[in-house]
């Protein structure tokens, strides 16, 4: 899609105050907004600040060159994908080369044909949302990837890569790591009771609870089913058993109100931590669900260790 002028910043850096003057009526008479410097550090200055869409960069300037001006934009990151034209009377090939090698989009002469000019300009414009574009997909493409469609937490897959490491992490520093398996009782009955849907805003709002009961450095996810599990970096058995019964405890007392219906249900979970013998996160996994099994078959509604 084609930007309107109007909305596009251009910031104009040149030395020379007659060539800004210029160069400034006629972006401004196409519609472009303008901002402008009279050196390579104001235009470093600026382009932090305001993050213009699109820089016009003149190679000669007193103090730190064009040259040296686009290699410091390029290389932070917050000015580091805003394009830039550079600008110059002066048409030697290793500064052209140099320019672009730098990461520079375009190159124009002086005295500058102001449509060839915006023409180039908006080759840039182009480009730089195109390119944005393309990481907004793929952003959101990894997001699906690794994301429950359901629950928004994270799906069997994401969560092994990411307890994996948490895992391997422990192991290397020979530091504690446990795993919280939890089942929601008798989910099969609010299925068949209330529908499919109720059951489906039961597991959002479980989701919902949990993450508000967890810390940033755990890790969540939807195994499948009514089946949750989380992976604790740096906590023992005990601790993790509080964050179990934290939960549990909590989500007893929780009614929720679905499509006009107070609905209460309960949990199970089973907790396992990680032993010197174990070779990946699987395997503490295993003896957490063994430890849920044990509260299911114990009368539901409790937290299991398995040690």
């Amino acid at each position: 899609m084609e930007q309107n002028n109007t909305s596009v910043h251009v910031l104009v850096v040149d030395d020379i105050i007659d060539n800004i003057n210029l160069l400034t009526f006629e972006l401004e008479d196409d519609g472009f907004i303008v901002e402008t410097a009279l050196s390579g550090q104001a235009c470093l200055d600026k382009a932090s600040l305001h993050q213009p869409n699109i820089i016009l960069l003149d190679i000669r300037m007193p103090g730190i060159s064009g040259i040296e001006t686009l290699s410091k934009l390029k290389e932070q990151p917050i000015t580091a994908d805003i394009p830039v034209i550079m600008v110059s009377a002066n048409n030697e090939e290793t500064n052209v080369v140099q320019a672009l090698d730098l990461g520079a989009h375009d190159f124009v002469s002086k005295p500058i044909e102001y449509k060839i000019l915006s023409a180039r300009m908006r080759s840039a414009l182009r480009l730089s949302q195109a390119q944005a574009e393309l990481e907004e997909l793929n952003e959101e493409l990894h997001r699906l990837a690794s994301t429950d469609s359901l629950t928004n937490s994270f799906n069997r897959r994401h969560f092994f890569t990411l307890s994996n490491s948490e895992y391997m992490r422990a192991k290397r520093h020979s530091r504690s790591l446990t795993a919280i398996m939890i089942d929601i009782d008798h989910f099969k009955s609010i299925n068949d009771n209330h529908g499919h849907a109720t059951g489906d805003e039961v597991l959002k709002i479980l989701t919902t609870h949990c993450k508000q009961m967890l810390r940033t450095s755990d890790v969540f996810g939807r195994l499948g089913g009514e089946e949750f599990a989380i992976c604790c970096p740096e906590t023992n058995l005990a601790g993790a058993l509080t964050i179990a019964e934290k939960i549990r405890t909590s989500f007893h007392e929780k009614k929720m109100h679905i499509d006009g219906k107070t609905i209460t249900a309960t949990l199970s979970l089973g907790i396992a931590d990680l032993k010197e013998n174990d070779d990946e996160f699987d395997h503490i996994l295993r003896r957490a669900d063994l430890a849920l099994y044990e509260a299911k078959n114990g009368g539901r509604n409790k937290s299991c260790i398995k040690t």
